[in-house]
């Protein structure tokens, strides 16, 4: 994302996330031939290791090296990119050390740490809103994936119906996030989840296949929550901290990961018990995104003082 214009940050930090979804639509079939839990994480792990290419193929941030002072190094980078799209290469050195003599002149400080991101009030506030949202949709998307092999029905098939979904709603974060915001966007989302869930499970009267529909509706919510704080939490950290920002985020996400299943579990007191909780969960992350300022369409911060200001201003502020 932080190598790409405005106009293209919602392609590159949504579509990433259709592989993953079409993954996750696999495990029904690699749990149905592989039955011991052993060969089954073998066989997923196995793929790890092509992340080994992205070492040699993925370059390092223009953006990242420019903010912590690496200016040559940024410099090499911008130019092998200009040049694979046959673009000028002559200015870039002098625009880049032009920046870099106004931003040192402007700002304070140029690094920053995962610190950092508690020490000023507004840069916190937004920093916990946002993680709790990777907790709720890390919860729900995992948790709601397995309260459906719960229900009536072949678990195979529901698992597979369900993780497939999460390509549309991939594909619906484009437009969403692009022509709504990126808040707008995880507030409808969350909402739409929250709500089917806590129909699951507060309408005794819903058939099998309403049921299914409840909590296939509740994970679509889920899919369109997901690739959306992947976006909203790139563009909401500033530069010097993005990394630990998301890296923080994503860490919080992973206790609701490690939760969901506990959640699920409960359905052996009461199939009613994981959606109540799920969908809770899904409309107090609703709730949260008015801590949060509006993304779309505005410069990414680069300081932590940008990263405090940023959002303050009733433009950027307005929901």
């Amino acid at each position: 994302m932080e190598i790409v214009g405005k106009s293209k940050r919602e392609i590159m930090a949504i579509l990433y996330q259709i592989p993953f979804n079409l993954g996750h639509a696999t495990l029904p079939l690699f749990a149905y031939y592989l039955r011991h839990w052993r060969w089954y994480h073998l066989a997923f792990s196995s793929f790890s290791v092509l992340y080994l290419i992205f070492y040699w193929t993925v370059p390092e941030s223009p953006r990242w090296l420019f903010t912590t002072g690496r200016t040559d190094r940024a410099v090499k980078i911008l130019e092998a990119g200009c040049k694979r799209n046959n673009m000028p290469t002559d200015n870039i050195r002098t625009e880049l050390e032009q920046a870099a003599l106004i931003t040192a002149a402007t700002t304070t400080s140029k690094k920053g740490n995962i610190i950092d991101l508690f020490r000023h009030p507004y840069l916190c506030q937004k920093t916990l809103a946002m993680a709790f949202n990777w907790l709720v949709v890390c919860l729900v998307y995992y948790g709601v994936s397995q309260h459906i092999s719960h229900l009536s029905g072949n678990v195979f098939m529901n698992v597979a119906i369900g993780a497939t979904l999460g390509v549309p709603g991939t594909l619906i974060c484009v437009p969403m996030t692009k022509y709504l915001g990126r808040r707008i966007t995880l507030f409808l989302s969350n909402s739409l989840s929250g709500i089917a869930l806590m129909i699951l499970a507060f309408a005794p009267s819903l058939d099998s296949t309403m049921t299914v529909a409840m909590a296939t509706i509740g994970l679509f919510g889920a899919s369109v929550t997901f690739p959306n704080v992947y976006l909203y939490g790139g563009e909401l950290f500033p530069t010097v901290v993005r990394n630990s920002g998301v890296g923080l985020c994503s860490f919080v996400g992973r206790v609701g990961s490690i939760i969901a299943p506990f959640i699920s579990g409960l359905s052996t007191r009461g199939l009613w018990i994981p959606p109540a909780v799920f969908g809770g969960f899904s409309l107090a992350a609703a709730a949260s995104v008015f801590l949060m300022p509006e993304t779309r369409g505005f410069p990414l911060p680069e300081t932590i003082e940008d990263g405090e200001t940023f959002g303050k201003n009733k433009k950027t502020s307005k929901l």
